[in-house]
C-alpha cells in the first residue's frame, strides 16, 4: 500500500518543488496547529486521503492515538510522527494492517500507512511500528516508531 496525502497537501508539496526550480525561498507555514491522531486499523479500515467523518467507531478502527504536535518533525527525507513512544487503549480487536493520520476535524490527511508489530516480527519496512500488531479491545496499544520516508 502506498502513502497517500490529502489533495491540499499534495498540491503544496508540488508547489515547493516548483518554487525550488524557480529559485524561490520556501515559506514557513502559518496558522494555529491542532492535534492530529494516528488511527490504527484492520484491513477493513478505509483510510483514503480526503475521507471525512472518520471517528474511533469507524469500521475497522482498533485504536486512536493522539500525536503531540511538537513530536511531528521533518529531517532530510523523513517525516517522524512521534518523538517518543505514544500509546492509547484499544477500542477494537483484530490485527493491525494499516494506519492514517486524521485531523482533529475527522479528515484523513495522510493514509495508506503500513503497520507492523515487533512482537510478531512484522515491523521491518513498515511506516508505523507497534509493540504488537495483534490487538484486543481495552489493551494498551503502543507506537514505538512512525516515520514516512520521501523517495
Amino acid at each position: 500500500m502506498s502513502v497517500n496525502y490529502i489533495t491540499a497537501a499534495a498540491t503544496q508539496r508540488l508547489q515547493v518543488v516548483v518554487d525550488g526550480m524557480k529559485g524561490l525561498t520556501y515559506a514557513a507555514s502559518t496558522g494555529t496547529a491542532t492535534v492530529p491522531s494516528l488511527y490504527i486499523g484492520t484491513s477493513s479500515f478505509v483510510n483514503a486521503q480526503g475521507t471525512t467523518g472518520v471517528t474511533g467507531s469507524s469500521t475497522g478502527v482498533l485504536a486512536v492515538i493522539p500525536l503531540p504536535v511538537a513530536g511531528i518533525t521533518v529531517s532530510a527525507r523523513s517525516l517522524s510522527l512521534i518523538a517518543s513512544a505514544q500509546s492509547a487503549n484499544a477500542t477494537g480487536s483484530g490485527t493491525a494492517a494499516n494506519a492514517a493520520v486524521v485531523t482533529s476535524g475527522g479528515v484523513v490527511h495522510t493514509g495508506g500507512l503500513t503497520v507492523g508489530g515487533t512482537a510478531e516480527g512484522t515491523a521491518s519496512g513498515k511506516e508505523v511500528v507497534l509493540g504488537a500488531s495483534t490487538i484486543s479491545s481495552g489493551q494498551s496499544v503502543s507506537i514505538t516508531s512512525a516515520v514516512i520516508t520521501h523517495p
